[in-house]
């Protein structure tokens, strides 16, 4: 029969001695604060047994660390270099204005500080008396912006480029009038021209009286752009 044995009497050899965790001195009054200070390095990261020799390694250039390029190292991240938004002035060109002293040139033509030449404006009747409004609206080059409206919903006339491929620059939307809507291209408009006609038909006269631009009525514009009416 095997005799019994008692574990707690066997002696085991073990040569990893236990160290007492990080800040065991202070949670449990365990340990030395001078004592883990000499283990563990001013960054709080264990230090060698044995000092390290011979020459650092040197970093591999292929993997540099991710940073904004060192030329545009003084210039806000995500500015274009080339070219600025919205045809604006690059970061390039903002930087090297600064640098020399320079003045930056008068802006000019469209949305650049002069007045384009033509807006046109053609009322929902007028519209609709086109043969080829799609036509109408993609051959007449002549204007620089042209729109629709009328004493209609947005979405009438909405429904109306859809059915004839019309894209208008501007409309007027639900609750605001035809000549509302006009009055609003003032000389902060992207829309604002040294002419603003509105093409209508008769009876509609007051849509321009209303915004102050002038009136066409819609059979003579045709006759001279030579369109065709229903």
């Amino acid at each position: 029969m095997t005799d019994s044995i008692d574990l707690d009497e066997i002696e085991t050899e073990s040569e990893d001695e236990p160290h007492p965790n990080r800040g065991d001195w202070f949670w449990r009054g365990e340990g030395d604060f001078e004592e883990e200070n000499e283990t563990l390095g001013t960054d709080g990261t264990a230090t060698d047994s044995e000092p390290r020799s011979g020459p650092e390694p040197t970093p591999d250039p292929g993997e540099t660390t991710p940073h904004v390029p060192h030329e545009n190292r003084d210039k806000p991240v995500g500015l274009p270099e080339t070219r600025g938004g919205a045809g604006g002035t690059s970061a390039r060109e903002a930087a090297e204005g600064r640098e020399t002293g320079g003045v930056p040139e008068e802006a000019s033509g469209p949305h650049g500080g002069g007045a384009d030449d033509m807006t046109m404006a053609l009322t929902y009747e007028a519209a609709k008396r086109l043969a080829d409004p799609g036509l109408v609206f993609a051959g007449a080059t002549f204007a620089d912006w042209i729109g629709i409206v009328g004493e209609v919903d947005a979405h009438v006339i909405n429904a109306f480029q859809r059915s004839h491929g019309v894209d208008a620059d501007f409309f007027n939307g639900t609750g605001t009038g035809p000549g509302e809507r006009l009055a609003e291209i003032t000389e902060m408009s992207m829309f604002f021209a040294e002419r603003m006609v509105v093409l209508g038909c008769e009876g509609e006269e007051w849509i321009a009286e209303e915004a102050g631009w002038e009136f066409v009525p819609i059979e003579l514009a045709a006759e001279k752009a030579g369109w065709e009416l229903d």
